[in-house]
């Protein structure tokens, strides 16, 4: 059985030869795994060959990339316009940037914003070419962003979340024109990576380690009839998977989520709260997991004893089909020997 049978029969709860698995290494890991292991320029997916989901083919651009350009480069520090309109400030090797400013930061532009076409090839060239590459190793899966992360970058994160509470009509309406842009997207995403039989991931970061940013009642009106026109759309064009990425504390939203036509969900992150083991015995057939593992805490830092706990605890849940293994994301925090002694768990299953 091959990587994509594998992961294609756990969305459809069917036997497998074995518990899937999901990991992605970060480059910083990476690296001081080959230092480690004295293998310079070595592929770790040649040496963890039972990994079957390595990448996420996304296109996590806006709206507004054709309007993308670089308008400042001096000593490191960027000045970028992003596919969302937004002037951003990033620096060389790090992982997040500073929001200058929105493209609405009048509200009543919004009529006025021409939007590039979600169907232009062009576009998805890239993500077609890396699929193909990695066809014969992974079970390719896709990606965009979701309606939440798509408004704020548009508007701005604390002015958005202002307006969810003072104004939800903008909310609704800057949701369904983004919403029209979304389900071409999306489509032509799968399309090109083809990945209609295994899974489109939707990243919506709207949760912190407590708890959603904001309410059942916020989400239940704004985005959740937009998010079943989406889906509604994306299965009529033969879509069959879509997965929820969020790694917070999403259990008030679970409920509505499975509702709105998630039927998976990526990252039930021990540390906060999402344990995987209580979201099957929940949710059963209802939603397909990935994750499960803690890399915060257990991977980084636990005794072997609670690496083998939990992992057997995970694995236990993943008896009965749904579950795919693994973390959000292997970063400079985890030991080497602590990866490799979670593998060798793995192995003996």
């Amino acid at each position: 059985m091959n990587a994509r049978e594998r992961v294609v029969r756990t969305f459809a709860f069917e036997g497998t030869d074995r518990i899937p698995r999901y990991d992605i290494f970060l480059p910083e890991f990476s690296e001081e795994w080959r230092r480690k292991k004295q293998l310079p320029g070595a592929n770790l997916y040649d040496y963890y060959p039972d990994i079957d989901i390595g990448t996420v083919l996304a296109d996590q651009d806006g709206p507004l990339l054709s309007s993308a350009r670089l308008l400042e480069d001096q000593n490191g520090r960027q000045l970028v316009r992003d596919g969302w309109g937004r002037v951003v400030e990033q620096k060389e090797n790090a992982y997040f940037e500073v929001e200058i400013s929105s493209v609405l930061e009048e509200k009543g532009t919004l009529d006025s914003l021409v939007f590039d076409d979600p169907a232009d090839e062009k576009r998805y060239l890239g993500l077609a070419r890396h699929a193909e590459k990695n066809a014969s190793r992974f079970a390719n899966v896709s990606g965009v962003l979701g309606l939440y992360m798509g408004s704020f970058r548009m508007r701005g994160q604390l002015q958005y979340l202002c307006d969810m509470a003072e104004d939800p009509q903008f909310c609704i309406a800057l949701a369904r024109r983004l919403g029209e842009f979304i389900k071409i997207q999306g489509l032509r995403v799968a399309e090109a990576t083809d990945t209609k039989d295994t899974a489109i991931w939707v990243y919506d970061e709207f949760a912190a380690q407590r708890g959603p940013m904001f309410s059942a009642a916020s989400y239940e009106q704004i985005f959740m009839p937009v998010y079943q026109e989406i889906f509604r759309y994306w299965r009529e064009h033969g879509i069959r998977n879509i997965v929820l990425h969020c790694d917070g504390h999403c259990a008030p939203l679970m409920d509505l989520l499975v509702e709105t036509g998630f039927n998976g969900y990526q990252s039930p992150a021990p540390s906060a709260g999402m344990w995987l083991p209580d979201l099957k015995k929940r949710y059963g057939k209802k939603l397909v997991l990935i994750g499960g593992m803690c890399n915060i805490n257990t991977l980084a830092t636990g005794s072997r004893e609670e690496i083998a706990r939990q992992a057997a605890e995970v694995l236990e849940a993943a008896q009965d089909g749904g579950v795919i293994i693994g973390t959000h994301s292997i970063d400079k925090d985890i030991p080497v020997e602590n990866y490799d002694y979670y593998d060798s768990l793995l192995k003996q299953e």
